[in-house]
């Protein structure tokens, strides 16, 4: 609901203000991820989270206990989450249709969300409630380390969001070090939909950049590309995150929807022709395997794929083990990642 909010709620969570300004004095003042400063409570308690990369630096830190309220796309993704979130705990279908009056009834200290969702409504609506709204692009690849340290703030885990942070930027060193002066390989990068790639700017753009590869659309003004295009630019490697009629969060698609893409995306007209295709250098990537920790697990990799003997010490696979077991606590799943990786390759 994004018009009034009802009086029964005022009266409700003015109790809550009451019982939280007793309870908890201590405040702390952060910057957000658009340079806004905004005092909240330290640590927040009580938080309402929309988008799910938000949410997995939360988990990966330990505070996913303080998160009352989720969007209705991590609501749903119940295998990722492990049913910890009810129907009663959505606040809205996303971050842009944000159910304000549910939000006021589960008296939230903060509203976490990205730049692209509705903030500035938020703001407006929620203000008046004592609510605070703080944006975390925690979907952009290169601020990783920069949301990792916020969030430890925010839920008082510095020391976690530390460790997260490190575990991650010492790969990139890795791969950064490893790979200078290196001739780098062409690659085409495809999400989802034919001819939908990845230009500057792009949510996916950096996790091609820190594997090392040289995106043969990098100087597009445009995401979408013709796939006579991609003939013409004959990439050496061809990366794709599944399809848009195959569901992938934590259980993967399955060996014949893997199968399938990959006949699509060779079958194109023209394309026997492209290098990549005609040696074979296809990696597939499922859409959850290639988001986690802000996309760095598919960076690793797309790393790997493109420069398997010069990256002797990086096993994409043992990350991505590290990421579900360590980090989001749940049970290693293989199958996310075509061909597939041993946890030595």
């Amino acid at each position: 609901m994004k018009g009034k909010i009802g009086v029964r709620l005022v009266v409700s969570w003015l109790a809550v203000l009451v019982w939280t300004c007793v309870a908890q004095a201590a405040t702390q003042t952060v910057k957000d991820s658009i340079g806004r400063e905004v005092e909240i409570p330290d640590p927040v308690t009580r938080a309402v989270v929309a988008n799910a990369y938000n949410t997995e630096i939360i988990n990966a830190i330990g505070a996913l206990d303080r998160v009352v309220g989720v969007d209705y796309n991590i609501y749903q993704d119940k295998e990722s989450w492990r049913n910890r979130f009810s129907e009663n705990q959505v606040i809205g279908k996303s971050q842009r249709e944000l159910n304000y009056e549910k939000i006021v009834e589960l008296a939230p200290e903060v509203l976490i969300l990205t730049g692209n969702g509705a903030y500035e409504e938020a703001e407006r609506q929620l203000g008046n409630f004592g609510i605070k709204v703080l944006v975390v692009d925690a979907y952009y690849t290169d601020q990783f380390a920069r949301n990792c340290a916020l969030l430890g703030r925010i839920f008082g885990r510095d020391a976690e969001a530390r460790e997260l942070a490190d575990y991650f930027t010492s790969k990139l060193d890795y791969i950064r070090t490893r790979l200078e002066g290196v001739k780098k390989k062409t690659l085409y990068f495809e999400y989802r939909r034919i001819g939908n790639t990845t230009i500057p700017g792009n949510y996916f753009f950096n996790m091609i950049e820190f594997s090392g590869a040289d995106n043969v659309f990098k100087t597009s003004k445009n995401v979408e590309v013709d796939p006579e295009a991609v003939v013409a630019k004959n990439p050496e490697a061809i990366v794709k995150v599944s399809a848009p009629n195959v569901y992938s969060s934590y259980y993967p698609p399955t060996r014949e929807e893997h199968e399938a893409i990959r006949k699509e995306l060779t079958g194109r007209p023209g394309w026997d022709e492209i290098d990549a295709v005609k040696n074979g250098r296809i990696l597939l990537l499922s859409h959850y395997v290639h988001g986690g920790a802000s996309k760095l697990v598919g960076t690793m990799y797309v790393a790997k794929f493109l420069y398997p003997d010069l990256l002797p010490d990086l096993h994409p696979e043992q990350v991505f083990r590290d990421w579900l077991v360590k980090y989001q606590k749940l049970d290693y799943i293989e199958g996310h990642a075509y061909p597939a990786y041993g946890f030595e390759d």
